[in-house]
């Protein structure tokens, strides 16, 4: 089964000629956490991935029985934790990556992983193991965006119901309350005898709490799948009242670890999910569910946001523009398709999601080219005048519009506001208009300072007043784990600006890592316009005021 069998998700890897082995990373096969996030260790009894050089032969090789040699092709791994050496069984090696089994019998704690190919040692690299670390397997293979789930006849969670619905590997549609479903995940924690099949189908006495669109469930199996070595499965009853939409936010908690976020589509009712993204509206879904043509998209975001954090916090009001052909690779297109509008969806009002890196989820592997297409001048207009756009061609990259609006954030201050683009090569002209109101604003910023920070552990309440139906507000935070700004995690949560309070919870919080440097973003947002215009699959135009703090992550 293509999709949710663990091993066959792992197969993304890059290979290269033989040399000295080199570890560049270690993390688990199914998250693909950094190692510094709080949920990056390697659990006893799963599955683990090294990238490097020089780490096996240039071609991969594949055990054809996983996880019964510790030698494959060349390579061989050991583990080191405390005074105890292993050596771990193999799924696949190559150059650039070799995936393994961390034995249920390895000692918990920090240790040493090291490499050896062709009699050639790797200088040994840092790894944590320990008991638990969940993670849910996804279809871009990279512990982000769509999760693995599936029916009872082990068809898959998606957007809409295919006509081939039934069986393994086959599209049956978004979950709906009361649906039984199976989460395949990694991690769970050791058992007996697993290389001789022990465990399989037996259940784990864990702390475990499944999290879909905010909300807690308990499962009613938590244990290693029946088929394979590794694999593990969360089986729960989807309740009444979650949250619907396309890309409705899953996770999973064991005590106070939290695996990956991804997600799944949810309906009420019917096997089509509904966007909560207003720019998907049902043309939009039709044109996107019924063919395979390349996909136009454009979307302009006005926003005061911070121009600098010296003395005193400055605002500029500014705006950008992106617009692109998006080509889905001719190979995937059967596999995509039906999943394509969890993608481009986003997560609905009154949840939120976690992304393991500070730039939020990459763009999924199945899109095999991106190039910017024109839309002529565009030009922004208000009560305080009209701006024009400066066009930067995209050279197989979105094309891209930026403008200062004002250096001192005063353009966007409210009224009417018109974009006009006068129409290009590819997109023909158009005329988006909207008005800016009363904005919600967060007076009790002064909550967060550098000396009391974000309280992971308890979770944070944001108060605001002035909510609004023309808003949404999204609460949005970063923690780095150095001044470098090179690694870390991110987290958005978008809520209805008319509640006019909302609570991170800790599922959301712990996933971020105890940070050197951290930012936390209110941003009210106008209800997006949707782009009207001949050459565009879809656009909309955004607007956001930004205020940010800089309390660390604790």
């Amino acid at each position: 089964m293509r999709f949710f069998c663990a091993w066959g998700a792992l197969l993304i890897f890059g290979v290269g000629a033989a040399a000295q082995p080199s570890i560049a990373n270690v993390m688990s096969g199914v998250s693909g956490n950094s190692e510094v996030l709080p949920n990056r260790a390697i659990a006893q009894g799963s599955i683990f991935v090294i990238t490097g050089s020089g780490l096996g032969p240039t071609s991969l090789a594949i055990d054809p029985k996983p996880f019964q040699d510790t030698t494959l092709a060349g390579t061989f791994v050991t583990v080191t934790v405390g005074s105890s050496t292993v050596n771990v069984p193999m799924y696949y090696t190559s150059s650039g990556k070799v995936a393994a089994l961390m034995p249920s019998t390895t000692p918990t704690g920090t240790g040493t992983v090291a490499v050896t190919y062709v009699g050639q040692a790797s200088s040994t690299a840092p790894i944590t193991v320990v008991q638990n670390d969940p993670g849910i397997y996804t279809f871009t293979s990279d512990g982000m965006g769509i999760g693995i789930v599936t029916y009872p006849d082990y068809s898959l969670v998606s957007p809409y119901k295919a006509a081939n619905c039934g069986g393994p590997d086959t599209f049956c549609g978004a979950a709906n309350p009361g649906d039984v479903l199976t989460i395949w995940a990694n991690g769970l924690g050791p058992v007996n005898n697993e290389l001789s099949g022990g465990g399989l189908g037996v259940p784990m006495n864990l702390q475990l709490t499944v999290w879909l669109g905010g909300q807690s469930i308990t499962p009613t199996y938590q244990g290693r799948s029946g088929c394979c070595i590794s694999e593990d499965q969360i089986v729960f009853t989807v309740p009444s009242g979650v949250p619907t939409g396309c890309a409705v936010p899953l996770a999973l908690k064991v005590g106070s670890t939290i695996s990956n976020y991804t997600a799944i589509p949810v309906s009420n009712g019917s096997r089509s999910c509904t966007p909560a993204s207003p720019m998907l509206t049902s043309s939009v879904v039709q044109t996107l569910t019924s063919s395979s043509a390349p996909i136009n998209y454009g979307q302009i975001s006005l926003r005061r946001q911070l121009a600098s954090a010296g003395n005193g916090l400055q605002y500029a009001d500014v705006a950008t523009g992106s617009f692109a052909k998006v080509t889905v690779d001719p190979a995937e297109v059967g596999q995509v398709q039906p999943l394509l509008l969890s993608y481009l969806d986003t997560e609905p009002l009154g949840t939120c999601v976690v992304a393991n890196s500070l730039t939020g989820s990459s763009s999924p592997a199945w899109i095999s080219t991106t190039n910017g297409i024109d839309a002529g001048r565009i030009t922004v207009a208000g009560p305080a005048g009209s701006q024009i756009l400066t066009e930067h061609a995209g050279f197989g990259q979105p094309t891209q519009y930026v403008a200062t609006l004002s250096a001192s954030g005063t353009y966007l201050s409210g009224g009417k506001y018109t974009v006009l683009a006068a129409g290009g090569n590819d997109v023909q002209s158009f005329n988006t208009g909207f008005t800016v109101t009363s904005t919600p604003s967060w007076p009790s910023s002064e909550q967060f300072t550098v000396s009391n920070g974000v309280n992971r552990t308890n979770g944070v309440t944001i108060n605001w007043i002035n909510g609004s139906e023309n808003y949404f507000v999204e609460i949005a935070g970063r923690g780095a784990t150095d001044n470098t700004l090179t690694t870390g995690a991110s987290f958005s949560c978008v809520v209805p600006s008319s509640l006019n309070t909302f609570t991170v919870p800790p599922s959301v919080l712990l996933a971020m890592p105890s940070s050197a440097y951290g930012e936390i973003d209110f941003k009210p947002t106008l209800v997006p316009v949707p782009i009207s215009a001949s050459g565009l699959t879809f656009g909309s135009v955004t607007l956001n005021y930004q205020t940010t703090l800089f309390p660390p992550y604790q």
